[in-house]
C-alpha cells in the first residue's frame, strides 16, 4: 500500500481550522456514487448504465478523485462490471460508507494531535471516494485519497462473491480513523527507500505513530503474530533486509508466508517503537523517524541508533 471525510451533511466538505491551517474532509463522491448507483440499477441498458456512472460519479469527482480515476484506472465500464458482478456485496457495504461522516470529528482530533506532537505538520486534503475494488487508499504531497468500499469493509460485508485476497483485507481492517492516521504519516515523510528495511520502516513508521495519535494499540493478525514470533522474525529479516525483494514481507496478501500478510510492517513497527522508547527527547525522536532520509547508510544508522535487538531469546 504505499506510499491512504466528510460532514457538512448534504453539502459537500467538512472543514475546520487548527494552527492555521483548515482540515478539509470530503466525502461528496461517495454520495454521487450511489446517486450514480441507484440509477444503474433502475435499467438493464448497458449504454444508459456505463452513462449514468460517467455522468452522475466520475464527471462529478472532486479533485481527490480525479487524481485516484488517474493512478487507479477507474473507468465507468470498470465500475458497472463491479457492481453487477458483486450485488451482495454492493449492497452490504453501502451504510458502512454511509456512515463515514460520522467519523469527521475523530479525524479532526487526530490532525490537532499530530500537529501537537510534530509542529512542522502540513495538513493535506482528505477525500473519501469509491474505487474499483483495487485500493484501500493512497496519497500524495497534499492529500490523502480513500477506496472506501475496502477501507470501511470488515467482517459484517457480504465478501463472498469476493476474492479470497479482499476477503481476508475485510477480515483484517481496523477502520477508517486508523487508515487516515496511517496514511496521513505517508504524506509527511520525506522520501522513499530502495531496500526491505526502508520500506519496512517506512510503513512501520506509520504504523507506530498511527498508535501514538489514536493512543491505542493497534491490533491486527501481524502485530499478534509478530508479537508471538520476534526473535524467529528478526533472524529471517536480517537475512533480506538489505536486498531489494520486498515479497515475503510487505503487501504479500494470500501469498504471505506463514499465513499472515504484511509482516515487515510488523519489523518496521518495532524499529520505530524501539528508536522512540530509547530517545530522551521524545519530541525530536518523533521528528527524525518522519523525516528520516531513506537512503541506505541513513537507514542503518537509524536501525543502529534503535538500538532494536530483535525480541526475547
Amino acid at each position: 500500500m504505499t506510499k491512504g471525510q466528510f460532514l457538512f451533511s448534504i453539502i459537500l466538505i467538512a472543514s475546520v481550522t487548527v494552527y492555521g491551517q483548515s482540515i478539509k474532509i470530503y466525502t461528496s463522491d461517495i454520495d454521487n456514487f450511489w446517486v450514480a448507483y441507484d440509477s444503474v440499477k433502475s435499467t438493464s441498458d448497458q449504454a444508459k448504465q456505463i452513462r449514468y456512472i460517467q455522468q452522475l460519479y466520475l464527471d462529478k469527482a472532486t479533485d481527490g478523485l480525479k487524481d485516484f480515476i488517474i493512478s487507479r484506472d477507474h473507468t465507468a465500464q470498470r465500475h458497472l462490471k463491479n457492481i453487477i458482478a458483486y450485488p451482495k456485496f454492493w449492497a452490504s457495504v453501502r451504510p458502512l460508507t454511509l456512515e463515514i461522516k460520522q467519523h469527521t470529528k475523530e479525524i479532526e482530533d487526530l490532525m490537532i494531535r499530530f500537529k501537537e506532537l510534530y509542529p512542522n505538520f502540513k495538513q493535506p486534503n482528505i477525500y473519501f471516494t469509491i474505487g474499483v475494488l483495487n485500493s484501500g487508499g493512497t496519497t500524495g504531497a497534499d492529500e490523502i485519497l480513500i477506496g472506501s468500499e475496502i477501507a470501511c469493509s470488515n467482517k459484517t460485508v457480504d465478501a463472498s462473491e469476493l476474492s479470497n485476497w479482499l476477503q481476508g483485507v475485510f477480515n483484517d481492517n481496523k477502520d477508517v480513523v486508523y487508515l487516515v492516521a496511517h496514511e496521513v504519516v505517508h504524506t509527511q515523510q520525506k522520501a522513499e527507500g530502495k531496500t526491505l528495511l526502508s520500506n519496512c520502516i517506512t510503513e512501520g513508521a506509520c504504523d507506530f505513530i498511527a498508535e501514538l495519535l489514536l493512543q491505542k494499540p493497534i491490533v491486527s493478525p501481524y502485530m499478534t503474530y509478530g508479537k508471538n514470533n520476534e526473535k524467529e522474525l528478526w533472524d529471517a529479516f536480517q537475512k533480506e533486509m538489505n536486498g531489494e525483494d520486498i515479497k515475503n514481507w510487505l503487501y504479500n496478501g494470500s501469498k504471505a508466508l506463514n499465513g499472515i500478510a504484511d509482516l515487515g510492517y510488523f519489523m518496521g513497527y518495532v524499529i520505530c517503537k524501539s528508536y522512540y522508547d530509547n530517545s530522551k527527547n521524545k519530541k525530536e525522536a518523533l521528528k527524525e523517524i518522519i523525516e528520516l532520509s531513506y537512503d541506505h547508510e541513513s537507514v542503518l544508522a537509524f536501525l543502529k541508533k534503535s538500538k532494536y535487538i530483535g525480541g526475547k531469546s
